[in-house]
């Protein structure tokens, strides 16, 4: 199940990344924190999180991935 995860820095507050089933690196190759928070895929829908807030490389990379079967929606903006 495609989830988001947060990684929180000091220039952006809240930076949410892709993470495909439960392995732990993002999309975008990252490695986040184990307690990091997670939220559901359909969060980034643009009104609980904006699309500024999700990371462009894991953004860019979900759009080229071929469709999940666990039935969730992929399409971000």
């Amino acid at each position: 199940m495609t989830t988001l995860k947060a990684e929180y820095g000091v220039a952006t507050a809240v930076l949410w990344h892709v993470v495909p089933d439960a392995d732990g690196a993002t999309l975008c190759h990252r490695l986040l924190s184990s307690i990091a928070e997670v939220r559901p895929i359909t969060d980034a829908d643009g009104e609980d999180i904006e699309v500024g807030q999700l990371c462009p490389r894991c953004r860019t990379a979900l759009k080229r991935a071929p469709r999940g079967t666990d039935g969730q929606s992929q399409d971000l903006a």
